[in-house]
């Protein structure tokens, strides 16, 4: 029979390394910001609402302590709101990055607020993908000028084009940064709108799994997990009227989100389950930027 060997820092239990018995998954959304600078309709992070703040430094810290014991994504993507909001990004990456070393961090942000950082900012933090995402044609050259800004910092890159999901992107790869320019034009409204208030569709949870934008994603809000990144931000506006979920805590039923990544759950039936409700972010009428138009 196996014997119980305890391990310097008393974490092992059945001669299984407490390392491997945190839940391996390929990808995280961690939310670091409620606000957004943008007012964009249909968006899964209801920045078409009034959402404000970010979370504090402090709690960011806690949570990457605490989480990073229970899971080890492949890529955490740093997510809002708008994360370029927050006053201390830099130590929020760093924060991060020390929690999981061997993770890859994608920061998504609409890039607009690039122009308040250094461009050498992003070089640091080891294997970090930038994901900007561009909401207006009429805004993509300044966008663009941006991107620009952070790629004379270096010489080594190479460029390619691919297609994400039917979406447009530019890849430009260099040592230590990755940037995605991503055009996805339209998103699929999370939600119906009546009256004033958030209502799910009460649509088939497998055909609405099958048209979503992010099915194998769950996101790490409030130090809690949840399926996927609309869902905690519906509830939060909510307040129970209409929604009924409980993100899970650290110490909770993980398990249970784990095993049902990718898969449709009731739930799913909250979104639409077709596409007929997709929001055209190209189109400036659905996108207001809030500290230019």
């Amino acid at each position: 029979p196996r014997t119980i060997r305890t391990c310097k820092d008393r974490r092992q239990l059945c001669g299984v390394c407490y390392s491997r018995m945190k839940h391996r998954i390929k990808r995280l959304d961690f939310n670091v910001a409620y606000a957004c600078n943008l007012s964009c309709k249909g968006c899964i992070s209801l920045s078409d609402f009034d959402r404000r703040g970010v979370e504090s430094l402090k709690d960011i810290q806690e949570q990457c302590a605490t989480w990073s014991k229970i899971l080890d994504p492949s890529v955490i993507s740093i997510f809002g709101g708008e994360p370029l909001l927050h006053p201390r990004i830099e130590k929020v990456l760093d924060a991060i990055r020390q929690a999981w070393p061997d993770a890859v961090i994608r920061l998504i942000t609409n890039g607009y607020l690039l122009r308040r950082h250094d461009p050498e900012t992003w070089f640091k933090f080891g294997s970090l993908e930038m994901q900007v995402s561009i909401h207006r044609h009429d805004h993509e050259q300044m966008i663009t000028k941006e991107i620009k800004r952070i790629v004379s910092c270096r010489k080594d890159w190479q460029a390619t084009r691919s297609r994400l999901d039917g979406h447009r992107q530019l890849e430009l790869h260099s040592k230590d940064l990755t940037i995605y320019k991503s055009k996805f034009k339209t998103f699929v409204m999370p939600y119906r709108l009546e009256d004033g208030e958030l209502k799910p569709f009460r649509s088939d949870p497998v055909k609405a799994h099958s048209i979503c934008g992010s099915p194998d994603t769950p996101i790490l809000y409030r130090d809690r997990l949840y399926k996927c990144a609309p869902l905690p931000n519906i509830l939060e506006l909510d307040k129970g009227k209409h929604y009924k979920y409980e993100g899970v805590a650290p110490d909770g039923d993980i398990k249970s989100i784990v095993d049902n990544i990718n898969k449709p759950e009731s739930v799913c039936a909250m979104c639409p389950d077709n596409k007929d409700h997709s929001i055209d972010h190209f189109n400036k009428e659905n996108v207001h930027v809030k500290d230019i138009d």
